[in-house]
């Protein structure tokens, strides 16, 4: 009991001795304590918020970097189709050019369309610097035979005419042509249709050159049945042949 009397006093003295003294102690004490308090619950939140941030500058870095990701990943894909598509497009262009060059020989190919036109009344055509007069051997001759009918003359008289006024000093050729069936009836007279047909064009030539036309323009040649055309009658024929452009 003495000693619960010694700590009672001892509790009470300070503030017997000390009264009021005491008294702001122990608020300055309480202040004090509520000062540190508060500090320390600043210095906590200070760090909560700075976890949040730090927490929130993470999850936002992982944002961005997630929708770049996808950006990249879009460009990548629209890039490999235009790839695709101009790999397309290099194919088809590379199919057009080939077809341009096969177009562009087919047409160099094609010969142009021949002029026509009459020489005494003959047909005529120009090929390539030349005019080629068609001269039937049926309408200049009879069957085997090399001499020109007397119908043929007068035709060829104009021949003759234009040749000198349309084209003089022009080297002529006269080759002859006939027809693929052998010689049998005038086998005496012509070994073979080379030599019926250059007998043929060498009339003519003699002809031409009765009218007027220079023996030095007409050279003469014959092809026989090598050159046959679409019937033996268009096949049987002698051409001749006007040099324009040398």
């Amino acid at each position: 009991m003495k000693w619960l009397r010694r700590v009672s006093d001892d509790a009470n003295g300070p503030v017997s001795r000390f009264g009021a003294g005491s008294h702001n102690f122990r608020k300055g004490c309480r202040a004090e304590m509520n000062h540190r308090r508060t500090k320390w619950m600043c210095s906590t939140l200070a760090g909560c918020a700075a976890v949040l941030f730090a927490t929130g500058c993470t999850q936002s870095n992982n944002d961005r970097e997630a929708l770049l990701s996808e950006e990249a990943s879009t460009l990548r894909l629209e890039l490999d189709k235009q790839k695709s598509r101009n790999t397309t497009l290099a194919s088809e262009n590379q199919k057009l050019k080939l077809r341009n060059q096969q177009l562009e020989a087919d047409m160099q190919a094609v010969p142009e369309p021949a002029q026509t036109q009459e020489i005494g009344g003959f047909t005529a055509e120009m090929r390539a610097g030349e005019i080629v007069v068609n001269l039937p051997s049926d309408v200049l001759f009879d069957s085997g035979r090399d001499s020109l009918k007397a119908s043929a003359k007068s035709s060829l008289t104009q021949v003759a005419t234009e040749l000198n006024s349309r084209y003089p000093g022009r080297s002529i050729q006269l080759i002859g042509f006939t027809d693929t069936d052998p010689i049998k009836k005038s086998k005496a007279r012509y070994e073979t249709n080379h030599h019926l047909g250059f007998e043929r064009a060498f009339s003519v030539g003699e002809f031409l050159q009765s009218k007027g036309v220079a023996n030095e323009r007409i050279s003469y040649a014959s092809h026989g049945p090598n050159k046959p055309m679409g019937t033996k009658a268009q096949s049987r024929r002698v051409e001749l042949v006007v040099v324009v452009d040398s």
